[in-house]
């Protein structure tokens, strides 16, 4: 037994029970044994997973065309990035990176904000960003950021999958809370009422059915996220890239046991407790709370599509065409270059299971004209 799971068993003996989003938020967490705060390795060969920055710098280098625009939208004196959730700092790296290299007379005015819990990731993307040192700032919290203060985009890359949710599940029509507790000092789940009326209230708006049995992830802390998202916000883009569905589809009676998944070493689990702080637990993004959340301090829905369509119409395939050279890819032959960008966009690869979710507040008189639509059209299957 390590010593995480011994701290979390020690949690349940003296509260009697944990709600899903505590044990979670002990077994990503947690200071010193947590998944994402050990300075174990996480991302890439080494790791649990891969994220789009990891397989090519295009992904990055179209976002920085996507962040150019935004700022000569906006017109703001700075021109700001926020980014959530930076891990070793790679995607900001190749933003800047573009950014310093096409268009100079914006990056002069560049800040770049990263916010990062992880104290092992904020010393990495140091390093990582050290060429741009003088336009980074280390946030623990966005309420380090006054209220409508903020001007430019606001980015995050698979970052609310990884936020401690709630789990639930439908019996005789109500709504049932999953807890997790000791039987002879094994884990083991139960139900009983809500903790909270927020997770029934979840709903409300929602014209949904649910099956008897049927479980479902809530993710309290996805709203209150977005909503300090647009609070500092006073004029911008808000771009949330990562796996999930508008409500209808996400729970779908089709999906009986929910959305949630371990990752440990590349493989998928569905038993969270097992590796305790040695794997990932993660659900799938429910981007209409997102939207309706969003609504309410300011953000409109500018876009949502595919990631792999959002890359399309951002010009990656043009920059796939014109053969440039990236930073960190000089090692990758020709077809191993096109096949890894391909990834990012191709249905059926990370251009599919992935959405993209554009938010906008008050951007400026050409917003109407900011969002290109390529004529190649790929996003089927957003609902």
């Amino acid at each position: 037994m390590n010593s995480l799971t011994e701290i979390i068993k020690s949690e349940i003996r003296a509260k009697g029970r944990l709600n899903f989003e505590e044990f979670m938020e002990l077994a990503l967490y947690h200071p010193e044994y947590g998944y994402y705060t050990s300075g174990t390795e996480r991302i890439g060969r080494e790791g649990d997973f891969y994220t789009s920055p990891f397989v090519h710098a295009a992904f990055g280098r179209t976002l920085a065309g996507f962040i150019t625009k935004a700022w000569e939208t906006v017109k703001a004196p700075q021109n700001g990035v926020i980014e959530m959730g930076a891990s070793k700092g790679l995607l900001a790296s190749d933003i800047l990176d573009s950014v310093k290299e096409d268009r100079p007379d914006l990056y002069d005015r560049a800040e770049y904000f990263i916010v990062e819990r992880n104290p092992h990731s904020c010393q990495q993307a140091g390093q990582a960003l050290k060429n741009h040192e003088g336009k980074i700032r280390f946030l623990d919290t966005l309420d380090e950021l006054n209220r409508n203060s903020f001007h430019g985009v606001v980015i995050s890359n698979e970052l609310v999958d990884s936020f401690p949710f709630r789990r639930a599940t439908w019996k005789e029509e109500r709504l049932r809370e999953i807890y997790v507790t000791l039987v002879e000092d094994k884990f083991v789940e139960i139900t009983a009422d809500p903790s909270t009326d927020r997770l029934t209230q979840y709903f409300d708006s929602y014209d949904l059915s649910f099956n008897e049995g049927q479980q479902v992830e809530i993710s309290l802390r996805a709203k209150e996220w977005i909503q300090n998202v647009g609070s500092i916000m006073n004029s911008g883009f808000v771009l949330t890239i990562d796996y999930g569905h508008l409500a209808p589809e996400l729970f779908s009676p089709e999906r009986m046991r929910g959305t949630y998944k371990c990752m440990h070493k590349h493989q998928i689990n569905e038993t969270p407790y097992v590796n305790i702080g040695e794997q990932d637990i993660t659900c799938h993004v429910d981007f209409s709370n997102l939207m309706r959340a969003g609504s309410s301090v300011g953000l409109d829905v500018v876009k949502y599509t595919t990631q792999g369509q959002f890359l399309i119409d951002w010009g990656i395939l043009e920059m796939m065409e014109s053969g440039a050279d990236m930073p960190g890819t000089s090692d990758y032959g020709e077809e191993k270059k096109r096949a890894a960008i391909k990834t990012l966009f191709l249905p059926g690869q990370m251009g599919h299971s992935f959405k993209a979710l554009l938010q906008g507040k008050n951007p400026g008189p050409a917003k109407e004209d900011f969002y290109p639509e390529s004529p190649l059209k790929i996003s089927f299957g957003v609902t």
